[in-house]
């Protein structure tokens, strides 16, 4: 079953969101779902290729949907269910609204796919992601005072009562990917909330590569789409054999994801700018 699973991109994002560690735990405002209720996936789940020229989380999230669509404990009901203010103001978004059939509740369920690269500054520990200008605190922080608070608020209430005939609702969250570690450093404190069983990598800056890969001359490069999934046999198979100068010209622009030749360790080589 594992193999049959692993054998397309569109299988191994499914299996990654059915099985990869989450990077996140329970929440105060929101426990995490439990995955275990996916259930199999169905065939018509497996046939249809996902897009894969739409945004990350986009994509995890029509994975998702026929994750959701495949399990015979939950209803979907809705999916990016916009609530407005009185004024016609974007209050924001439910990523899914849910009908629990098994326990006979209404879930709104937030998904999440976030990197994050661990930084020692002069003020303490920051976690920044391959994008600067993103970073855990910020992220953490909107998670817990709007995007969970969403199902709570009034306008929120009255949709959900008017449109599906939903009394009372819970919020339940999914927060997939990866935390990078600085090369050398033994020790680093962890995320806030981080799952105990949370994915981990390592990053290092483009001008770092003699010190710790001397004798690399190949990587593999792990495009964007595959950046939560865990490297498997089958899904390293499906990832592009490079030059290191190549790796090295790409890393000269963005943040680039690669594993060694006989590793399945993510490492992001980092430009000289970044995080300036």
């Amino acid at each position: 079953m594992g193999a049959m699973i692993a054998a397309t991109p569109t299988q191994l994002i499914l299996e990654s969101l059915r099985s990869a560690p989450l990077l996140i735990g329970d929440l105060p405002e929101a426990a995490v779902l439990d995955r275990s209720r996916f259930g199999p996936l169905h065939a018509s789940a497996l046939e249809e290729p996902l897009r894969f020229d739409q945004k990350l989380g986009h994509l995890y999230e029509q994975a998702l949907s026929r994750l959701l669509e495949s399990s015979a404990d939950f209803e979907l009901l809705a999916s990016h269910l916009q609530v407005f203010a009185e004024s016609g103001r974007t209050l924001g978004e439910l990523d899914f609204l849910l009908h629990d059939l098994v326990q006979d509740q209404y879930l709104h369920l937030e998904l999440a796919v976030k990197f994050y690269l661990a930084v020692k500054g002069r003020d303490g520990w920051q976690f920044p992601g391959p994008d600067p200008r993103d970073n855990w605190q910020r992220k953490l922080e909107r998670l817990r005072r709007h995007q969970l608070q969403l199902s709570r608020l009034p306008e929120t209430r009255q949709l959900l009562r008017q449109r599906f005939g939903i009394e009372a609702i819970e919020t339940r969250q999914l927060i997939y990917g990866c935390l990078f570690l600085p090369m050398g450093r033994a020790e680093f404190p962890q995320l806030d909330f981080m799952s105990a069983t949370a994915r981990l990598g390592r990053w290092l800056y483009l001008s770092e590569w003699p010190q710790y890969f001397p004798k690399c001359t190949e990587v593999r490069i792990i495009p964007k789409v595959f950046w939560p999934v865990e490297l498997s046999p089958q899904a390293k198979g499906q990832l592009e054999v490079v030059s290191a100068a190549h790796l090295h010209q790409l890393a000269t622009e963005r943040c680039t994801l690669f594993c060694l030749p006989d590793s399945t360790e993510p490492y992001f080589l980092v430009p000289p700018s970044w995080g300036e």
